[in-house]
């Protein structure tokens, strides 16, 4: 170290030398006259507070300092005072930067991946038995809540006929009492001396009788009858509703099974289309752009096949309450296995005879019939009001003597009676009473003309749902196959080079499209049928056990005929309706006596077009 210092400590003195010799050989210029230093203002204090700025480097006075340590003896010149030795001055050394750690993403083929199954997937109770369509549609009809409600409803409203039909009846009444007071309030007589008995009892038995009221108990009767009747409508209306909505439910959980299956195939393809593009990359034969667009597919296609799963299991929770059973106590548990697939079973509709039998067959429309008779009653009890009443009573009376002191000295005999009243002024009662019922009337027969138009509405929409849907089927069903042919071809064109992974990923996205959208219009189709099924209230066959007072004699036979079972309608019962005059037959065979079983003639054979 020291060796190396001299020598640059002789090479720095050389220099200088060198440098002084050259300035002495120039010669020396005229002196130039002395320019005055610029006068330079006094700086202003710094700020309380502020940092100390460096010090601007003024002139000052330099000591001389002589044989510094580490400068060599022979060096002549001296070292300005501050300036530190470079030989002793220490430098920072170059910061060593760390190389960054290379990043390695992880390998797509193992970080994309489908959740397991089991994350959303029921269990089946150890007694779940096998649920198919007919078994769903039979437990509800026996347990779904709002069937059994309805027949509470008829309950209650035969009860309240039971209670209506009373005032009309004649009324028994027996009565008997027996009372014993203080002498002193039993002898009330001047001086004391009469003998009273201080104790009484009567016995009366009566029978009264309602002779007029004006119509009152007579409309009240037929309301509640009506309003009995309107209650058995009301439950072949919550039978068709509930059959239909066991049928939608049912086939829900169907058509997400077999979504869920569609979509775990198009994940498995895109999985083995990445791991494919994974190896060409590492292989050097595709660029890194085929495997991202390949990551991007398949993380596109796993958030759809998870929804599919959880509509699955709602759809699994949601029919078990449709069927009024009760949940496991296990929340991930379900007591049915339902099995089944979607049918294609497509019928020939005829838009004009469907209306037509939904208005004569929907049980909505009879149940607004009969609030239009009820209201009609009500108005008659209203204006009840305005007329008298009349009761008759008659019936057997006995009681002791009150002027015997024997207790067993009684009268007794019959006695018949007569009574009645009659408001002339009510406050106006009556009036309002009569108003409001009037009303009520015309309120229910807007309600009726708007629920036809409603009842024809939802045939109009049911039969537009069936068509698209069938539409829908039969255009997808050769997409299907030109899908799968074209996904083929862009594979066979990848492999040889002449196409890219982009057509291969297009032409799998089409073909999934293609394929939910069939079974999207599958289930669809279905459901439509349900709907239309339930309008035209073809799922069940009613046997009237009374006639419905708002429908004319042709139209009660075309009921009946619509309703019976011994000579049923095939073209009805498997949802296609035929028009109105391959329905009805002549009137005279309608009327001729019943004959014995023969082979079917073209009189008798009922058209199913």
């Amino acid at each position: 170290m020291g060796f190396t210092s001299t020598i640059r400590l002789t090479v720095a003195v050389w220099a200088v030398a060198s440098a002084v010799s050259l300035v002495a050989q120039v010669p020396t210029p005229a002196p130039t006259p002395a320019i005055p230093a610029p006068t330079v203002a006094p700086l202003a204090p710094m700020p309380t507070g502020m940092p100390t700025p460096m010090p601007s480097p003024v002139a000052s006075s330099a000591t001389l300092v002589t044989n510094v340590p580490g400068l060599d003896p022979k060096l002549d010149g001296a070292i300005e005072a501050g300036i530190p030795d470079p030989m002793q001055m220490t430098f920072p050394t170059e910061p060593v930067i760390p190389e960054p750690m290379p990043f390695k993403a992880p390998s797509p083929v193992t970080s994309i991946k489908l959740p397991p199954a089991t994350s959303l997937e029921l269990r089946l109770t150890p007694d779940a038995k096998v649920l198919r369509l007919g078994d769903a549609i039979a437990t509800a009809l026996q347990k779904n809540p709002d069937i059994l409600a309805a027949i509470e409803e008829i309950r209650r409203t035969s009860g309240l006929v039971v209670q209506v039909r009373a005032a009309l009846l004649p009324t028994v009444q027996a009565q008997s009492g027996y009372q014993i007071q203080s002498p002193t309030l039993a002898d009330t007589t001047p001086g004391g001396f009469a003998s009273i008995n201080n104790q009484s009892w009567n016995v009366n038995l009566q029978i009264v009788q309602s002779l007029w009221s004006g119509w009152r108990n007579q409309a009240n009767f037929s309301a509640a009858r009506l309003a009995n009747e309107s209650s058995f409508y009301a439950l072949r209306q919550t039978i068709d509703q509930v059959v239909a909505d066991t049928k939608v439910q049912f086939y829900n959980v169907v058509f997400n099974r077999a979504l869920i299956r569609v979509r775990e195939e198009s994940v498995a393809v895109l999985q083995s289309q990445l791991q494919d593009q994974q190896s060409r990359f590492e292989a050097g034969t595709v660029p890194r752009f085929n495997v991202l667009q390949a990551e991007v597919a398949l993380a596109n296609a796993i958030p759809p096949v998870i929804q599919a799963r959880n509509a699955l299991r709602i759809a699994q929770f949601t029919l078990v309450r449709q069927l009024g059973l009760n949940y496991p106590s296990d929340p991930m548990m379900v007591p049915v296995n339902v099995t089944g697939q979607l049918d294609y079973n497509p019928i020939k509709i005829d838009l004009a005879g469907s209306v037509f039998a939904a208005l004569a067959r929907n049980p909505s429309l009879k149940i607004q019939r009969q609030s239009i008779l009820v209201d009609v009653e009500r108005v008659k009890a209203a204006l009840a009001g305005f007329q008298p009443t009349l009761n008759a009573t008659a019936g057997y009376q006995a009681f002791n003597i009150p002027t015997s002191s024997q207790l067993d000295q009684a009268a007794n005999g019959l006695f018949f009676g007569v009574t009645g009243s009659w408001n002339i002024f009510d406050g106006l009662e009556t009036v309002g009473a009569t108003k409001a019922a009037k009303a009520s009337l015309d309120r229910s027969k807007i309600n009726y003309d708007n629920s036809a138009r409603g009842v024809e509405l939802d045939v109009q929409r049911a039969v537009s749902n069936l068509i698209e849907a069938q539409e829908v089927i039969d255009s997808q069903k050769a997409n299907v196959v030109q899908a799968t042919e074209a996904l083929r071809l862009s594979r066979e064109r990848l492999d040889a080079g002449a196409g890219t992974q982009l057509d291969v990923l297009n032409a799998q996205v089409s073909l999934l499209q293609a394929q939910t959208t069939e079974l999207e219009g599958t289930y669809r189709y279905i459901t439509a049928l349900a709907e239309y099924n339930r309008v035209l209230s073809l799922d069940t066959a009613y046997a009237e056990t009374f006639d419905d007072p708002m429908l004319s004699p042709r139209e009660k036979r075309r009921n009946d005929l619509l309703n019976t079972t011994d000579n049923p309608n095939p073209g009805v019962l498997n949802g296609v309706t035929p028009r109105k005059d391959q329905t009805l037959p002549p009137v005279k065979e309608r009327k001729s006596k019943p004959v014995k079983e023969k082979s079917p003639d073209k009189k008798q054979a009922v058209s199913t077009r």
